[in-house]
């Protein structure tokens, strides 16, 4: 007995624009985001596919400019600076962030906002929170 199967024939994804996370929207610059339109997944940068349930009815969001610290560390590299890194959760939405420390020491669960310079994106100390 011979059986033949025929496999699905692929769609080739276009490629993306940028890989850019910072984008230029009516509101300023913000962290690009993607949301599904059909389960309402937010993403961060710009996608193709949703990762939840693979669909491809996707929009492109701006995502918010504050939120909370959820982790941190401190990298040492010999010869170069500290670098604070830590997880940033965006309404949902948690990015692995460079942070730049403040007179306000980085902790756990403290409010933090997007900060730009140049090309450059990481997160601050929210003043007075």
């Amino acid at each position: 007995m011979t059986t033949e199967t025929e496999a699905p024939v692929s769609v080739p994804i276009p490629d993306l624009e940028s890989d850019s996370l910072l984008g230029t929207f009516p509101e300023g610059e913000r962290l690009v985001g993607s949301r599904c339109d059909r389960c309402g997944r937010t993403m961060i940068g710009a996608r193709v596919v949703c990762s939840s349930c693979v669909g491809r009815e996707i929009s492109r969001v701006p995502l918010p400019t504050t939120g909370v610290l959820y982790s941190f560390t401190r990298l040492h590299a010999k010869g170069q600076d500290v670098r604070p890194l830590g997880y940033v959760d965006l309404d949902g939405v948690r990015t692995l962030a460079d942070l730049r420390e403040s007179s306000t020491p980085l902790q756990p669960g403290m409010r933090v906002e997007l900060a730009v310079d140049g090309g450059h994106w990481f997160f601050v100390p929210v003043a007075g929170a």
